[in-house]
């Protein structure tokens, strides 16, 4: 498997002494850290005041769907996220995108989120046939579709996201989920094996429908036991 591994761009920074870069986090190769698979920029894209800075050092930068609630609650549930104006907001922010994502030879990942404008498998595999021949592309990440009414069918989910969305996504992102203890109504991701999604399940999944050669991508804490819960080595 091609492991990379979200880090904290501040915390990279000042491992290596260099200025912090204008993101969130950024994925980096298990092996070798120079590689970077992307950068992820953090933050509400339909908001206002959104911007990418172009001297991030990656080509494909990765960013939440967006959501039409407002104030400081990124996962706050809004019903127009998942109808016309969400999807009118979200074209409009890619049609304003695309033009300086060309200009730059960049990529912009969106991640789904089940509260964001992309919330599910349709909706990301409609997007991704709307935008072909575009510098946009939508990640397969299936915890962030579940919410805690889908825990009892989470395989029926998985699999059907895999299915569909292996094959363009230019990168797996690979989390674990709880039940988020003060807002039962949220699910919460964590590192794997430290939740309650089912090991056998999803090895097979990655084993069927996951192309090796592309970032699966781990997110950030206990990456030993989460290299053993995916069957390999700490090194």
């Amino acid at each position: 498997m091609n492991v990379f591994v979200l880090h904290d761009s501040g915390t990279i920074a000042a491992i290596t002494g260099a200025q912090k870069p204008a993101c969130d986090s950024m994925a980096l190769a298990k092996n070798d850290p120079s590689e970077v698979a992307f950068c992820f920029v953090g933050d509400n894209p339909l908001g206002p005041g959104w911007l990418i800075d172009n001297e991030l050092p990656s080509d494909r930068i990765a960013c939440w769907s967006g959501t039409l609630a407002e104030g400081p609650d990124l996962f706050a549930p809004h019903p127009h996220n998942w109808m016309n104006p969400g999807r009118e907001t979200l074209d409009a922010m890619l049609d304003e995108m695309i033009p300086q994502l060309e200009r730059t030879g960049r990529r912009l990942t969106l991640i789904p989120h089940a509260r964001h404008v992309v919330s599910d498998v349709q909706g990301s595999i409609n997007l991704i046939r709307e935008r072909v021949d575009t510098p946009i592309e939508v990640a397969l990440a299936p915890t962030h579709f579940l919410t805690p009414s889908m825990t009892d069918v989470v395989e029926d989910h998985f699999t059907r996201a895999f299915e569909t969305l292996a094959g363009p996504a230019p990168f797996l992102l690979l989390q674990d989920f709880v039940v988020d203890e003060e807002d039962p109504e949220r699910l919460r991701t964590v590192p794997l094996g430290e939740g309650a999604l089912d090991r056998t399940m999803t090895l097979s999944l990655v084993e069927h429908h996951w192309n090796s050669e592309k970032p699966l991508v781990l997110g950030p804490g206990s990456l030993p036991s989460q290299l053993e819960w995916l069957g390999l080595e700490a090194r």
